[in-house]
């Protein structure tokens, strides 16, 4: 497992030149180095040569970070900070007990127990035969809300599904510095892919695709290297849908994903779909700073442009591709709108 000495090569890469201050949402608001990826840089290089220890004020800076990503796509160093972050927070987690408790609530009721009751009354559905296979990596949100629409649209684009049972992606736990149990994700994974003679594994949400397909830079595993992780939209893109009745509809594109195009072609493609492109629709919901109820003037000030954005649609439907942004969205929606996954609007439609 990586630790945060594994990238000092990568924090020393950084040249300071301030491209991220341009992209980072919580440096818009704050205006204050600390909360951007230069500024991480520089205490995490005071850690690494001992002139500053891991402190509280050090960890909540790194918290305020919303993993977006944004930053490393324009940084001219190629570094990419979340995983960094990941390992810098490990080192936090790693000393404080509290810490470590939030972690067991998350793992054991938040994103195990209560998924799992609630899968209790959301039956597999059956898959019909074809000759291409992919396992479907539902993740916590297969059990909340069922496989029926992944299951409905795959048939339709003649592929089978095969469903089998698989834990969280552990994201929230890599997000808190939790990497061993983070790490346990990984070979929970591992040992349900190797009970099928199957190499595509295909998931809905782009946090959980993301994640996964990350998987190997936490593990290096050659089995890992022979799985090939695909979005949904890369499967349905070339097939014609039709809704029932027309619907004007607006998108927000989580950070997380890359293959936007083809989710574009499927929104404009789709008969009796109109598509109206809100502002800014590919910056960040905000969810990862949702807990962080002290900063709160700072996190409300991101959930209320994106409300204002999507309110300037005028639209009734606000659809995306991934769990967390959907669940955040909705939780600042206060009625204005609906918010749904994109599989499962159109499964419910057409």
């Amino acid at each position: 497992m990586k630790q945060l000495e594994d990238f000092k090569e990568d924090i020393h890469k950084c040249s300071k030149c301030g491209l991220c201050q341009g992209e980072c949402p919580i440096y818009k608001i704050t205006g204050n180095d600390c909360t951007v990826s230069r500024g991480h840089f520089v205490m995490l290089d005071g850690l690494l040569k001992g002139d500053l220890k891991m402190s509280k004020t050090i960890n909540n800076y790194l918290d305020l970070c919303l993993k977006c990503g944004a930053c490393s796509k324009f940084c001219p160093s190629g570094i990419d900070i979340v995983d960094i972050i990941a390992a810098a927070k490990h080192e936090y987690f790693k000393a404080h007990k509290i810490e470590k408790f939030i972690s067991i609530f998350q793992k054991k009721i938040v994103f195990k127990l209560i998924p799992n009751f609630i899968a209790l009354f959301r039956h597999k559905t059956k898959s019909k035969t074809f000759d291409k296979k992919v396992l479907y990596f539902g993740g916590c949100g297969s059990k909340i809300k069922g496989d029926k629409s992944v299951v409905k649209l795959l048939n339709k684009a003649g592929i089978e599904v095969v469903n089998p049972y698989f834990s969280c992606c552990g994201i929230s736990l890599f997000m808190r510095g939790d990497l061993d149990s983070f790490n346990n994700s990984i070979s929970n994974y591992i040992n349900v892919l190797k009970k099928y003679d199957i190499k595509e594994v295909i998931t809905t949400c782009a946090s959980c695709e993301k994640t996964l397909k990350d998987y190997i830079r936490w593990n290096n595993s050659e089995f890992l290297r022979e799985v090939s992780v695909k979005n949904i939209y890369e499967y349905l893109a070339e097939n014609s849908f039709s809704l029932k009745k027309p619907v004007k509809v607006t998108f927000h594109k989580p950070c997380n994903i890359n293959n936007y195009p083809e989710i574009e072609k499927i929104l404009k493609n789709t008969e009796n779909l109109e598509y109206v492109e809100m502002k800014d629709f590919d910056k960040c919901c905000g969810l990862s700073v949702l807990t962080k109820f002290k900063k709160y003037k700072i996190t409300s000030k991101i959930f209320s442009q994106k409300r204002k954005n999507i309110k300037s649609t005028g639209v009734k439907y606000v659809l995306t591709s991934c769990l967390g942004c959907e669940a955040a969205l909705k939780l600042y929606s206060f009625g204005a709108y609906k918010v749904c996954d994109l599989v499962d609007f159109i499964s419910d439609r057409i």
